[in-house]
């Protein structure tokens, strides 16, 4: 049992994240750092993987040596869920000269700059993918809201022009499309402005920062509520426990048994500590990579040479965005690597996990951060868009244009981030298969949270509808997606669900976990009916249904902790729900993090002045201003976060471990008596 202690430090999340990473892992080559990080040291994944063996070897050997940091590997926390004490922010020594030394992008491949002469002596200098390449800073738009009106408004316009009848045989639809898009528009525009006054005006983001490092250990928004959760020796007692069980290949199902799965409530709890920690990107040192771009791009004096350093400098931030990760995966026994933007420079985030002691890979995405624009634009962009290119049927387009390549940035964008993900994945199957001397193919799971879910949704029915793309080194598992909105329509979750049963035997499931009130598995609202799915037309605004089968975290007051249901389109299934793991007896004390001293950020006059008066120290244990923020959300937004998500696992781990103990105590007496 894993009796992980969530009623967390008096905290939780705020509406902002981007400028908290940064705490996590800032550079040295821009101020006086002294510190250097002294637990970290560069895995196997951060040098270039070729599927070549002789490239991969030779170019292990060249950056191996360049690119290692001072320190050895993380370990597993010494006492039960109590939080190593907070150092100084961390710095990461790296070399100055950058045409020649530099820190390696994991598993991304090297950018390369396309020079294209134009008149004026000017270059339009662009990143290009490079097998797994490094993601091209200008896919974002020059003005992202002003696209997504546009976008917007030429959607509104041509769904009337070509079904004008709607108005009167679908008046709901009608009214929905009149009035959503408008309100939408406005309450982003809104948000963007309000949010960039707090962050830039009125010291935002030093004071969130602060709040970040004294009593969030550094976390993200998502994750400084509860930083126990990733910090705690329980959890990286299951994320090891788990691993033998993710390498292991599928049980073979028989016909007769083809409507039976297994529901593993350990990599259920695995992949949301995974769907949680990737969260912790620093963004900070990817908008700094982009700010190098910008000003490089904007200086006609540039050389190649100039080039070469910013390309170097961009390698070392990108590097330097994910230490938090690598740092926390290793101490659970796994490796990180970034592999894919989704054509957006800070915004849909793509990674892999990976142990080198089983076969597997877990390709993980990354949620909405709550202050990434152009992840709200992503989430916002919920008109839907043919997505036969690649999949089936149609599929709310922001979530498919940040996926899959398409003309959605103009026609002459050549991006491809699916692209980007299959050939990291086989790359690193290659690598694990000769690292582990075999030749079976190596497990394949997904999963993310929020948006992250979603794009894992749609990353999985395109290896159901071509599995050949993975090659025979790869074999599609489950994937277990954590608070995820709809993301096609009728058409699209039929389709999938016919491929899903193609053949009958087929062990790859879509586990779609669902807390009770979260309001983001709503979204966008749809008719979610396989009866009116056949009857609904195509434009309809209300066209959306989920797809897999459906996990239904209940209320503490029921009974039974889960519910299990297939999606309208899925055939019904017999649900065995198990908690595989060697280490359920062994039971672990639990610890609230403890703030150590280190250095802050200044606050503005007017935080300086609320935080100063007695009244409000009433509304804050301890000082922490993260328990006053956690009594603002709602509760269907506080069950959208990953922790409420883990707690409602770990109640299911306790009940159903009672039924399996129960059941053994009869068995042992029924042989007893014999």
């Amino acid at each position: 049992m894993y009796p992980h202690s969530l009623q967390h430090v008096k905290g939780s999340r705020s509406l902002d994240a981007s400028s908290i990473h940064s705490s996590a892992s800032e550079s040295s080559t821009g101020g006086n750092n002294n510190a250097k990080v002294t637990n970290i040291k560069q895995p196997h994944y951060a040098k270039e993987l070729n599927t070549q063996t002789n490239t991969h070897k030779h170019h292990h050997r060249s950056h191996s040596q360049t690119n290692s940091l001072n320190g050895s590997t993380t370990t597993v926390m010494k006492k039960a869920c109590q939080v190593p004490p907070l150092s100084p922010p961390m710095h990461i020594s790296v070399e100055k000269d950058y045409s020649t030394k530099h820190a390696q992008t994991s598993l991304s491949g090297n950018p390369i700059f396309l020079e294209t002469k134009k008149p004026g002596n000017k270059f339009l200098r662009t990143f290009q993918h490079h097998q797994m390449g490094v993601p091209e800073p200008g896919r974002s738009h020059s003005w992202p809201y002003l696209g997504y009106m546009l976008n917007s408004f030429k959607n509104f316009i041509l769904t009337f022009y070509f079904n004008w009848t709607m108005i009167f045989t679908a008046p709901i639809s009608s009214a929905a499309f009149i009035l959503v898009y408008p309100i939408t528009i406005t309450f982003l525009v809104v948000f963007e402005i309000g949010l960039k006054l707090f962050l830039e005006k009125m010291g935002g983001t030093e004071v969130i920062r602060y709040i970040s490092l004294k009593y969030g250990h550094g976390f993200g928004a998502i994750n400084w509520g509860t930083p126990e959760l990733l910090l705690c020796e329980s959890s990286a007692l299951l994320v090891h426990s788990t691993i033998s069980t993710l390498g292991l290949p599928a049980t073979p199902i028989t016909v007769s048994n083809c409507r039976r799965r297994t529901f593993d409530l350990s990599i259920a709890q695995t992949f949301v500590l995974l769907s949680s920690l990737i969260y912790e990107r620093d963004s900070a040192k990817v908008n700094e990579a982009y700010k190098l771009y910008s000003e490089a791009r904007k200086d006609p004096q540039v050389t190649p040479a100039d080039l070469t350093k910013v390309e170097a400098k961009m390698k070392e931030l990108f590097w330097e965005s994910e230490v938090r990760i690598r740092q926390i995966s290793e101490s659970w026994g796994l490796h990180f690597a970034g592999v894919s933007e989704l054509k957006s420079l800070g915004g849909p985030f793509c990674g892999i996990f990976w142990s080198e002691t089983a076969p597997f890979i877990v390709v993980a995405f990354k949620g909405t951060t709550p202050t990434n624009y152009e992840e709200f634009l992503v989430d916002a962009t919920f008109q839907r868009t043919d997505a036969r290119s690649f999949l089936f049927g149609c599929v709310h387009e922001g979530f498919y244009e940040s996926l899959f390549s398409t003309q959605g940035f103009g026609d002459q964008d050549i991006r491809d981030p699916y692209g980007a993900i299959l050939a990291a994945v086989q790359a690193k199957a290659t690598q694990l298969q000769e690292q582990l001397n075999t030749m079976e193919p190596i497990q394949l799971w997904i999963t993310g949270h929020s948006l992250g879910a979603a794009l894992s949704s749609l990353l999985f029915s395109r290896w159901l509808k071509c599995p050949s793309d993975l090659s025979r080194r790869l074999v599609l598992r489950d994937c277990y997606i954590i608070g995820t909105p709809a993301v096609g329509d009728s058409d699209f979750a039929s389709t999938f669900a016919s491929h899903s049963n193609l053949p009958v035997t087929r062990s790859s499931t879509l586990w779609r976990i669902v807390n009770n009130s979260d309001i983001f598995t709503r979204l966008p609202p749809g008719y979610d009916s396989k009866s009116v799915g056949h009857f609904v037309s195509e434009s309809d605004f209300f066209n959306y249904s989920h797809v897999g089968h459906a996990i239904k975290i209940t209320r503490k007051w029921n009974a039974k902790p889960l519910k299990t249901f297939p999606s309208s389109y899925q055939p019904p299934m017999q649900v065995n729900i198990v908690t595989q793991t060697n280490a359920s007896s062994i039971l672990l004390t639990t610890s609230r993090p403890k703030a150590v001293p280190q250095p802050l950020p200044i606050l503005p006059n007017w935080a300086k002045f609320f935080l100063s008066k007695p009244w409000l120290q009433g509304y804050l244990p301890n000082g922490n201003p993260i328990y006053f923020i956690e009594k603002l959300y709602p509760y269907f937004l506080m069950d959208h976060i990953p922790s409420r998500y883990f707690e409602g696992l770990q109640r299911a781990r306790v009940y159903y471990e009672n039924i399996e103990q129960e059941g053994m105590t009869e068995s042992l007496g029924i042989v007893s008596k014999e």
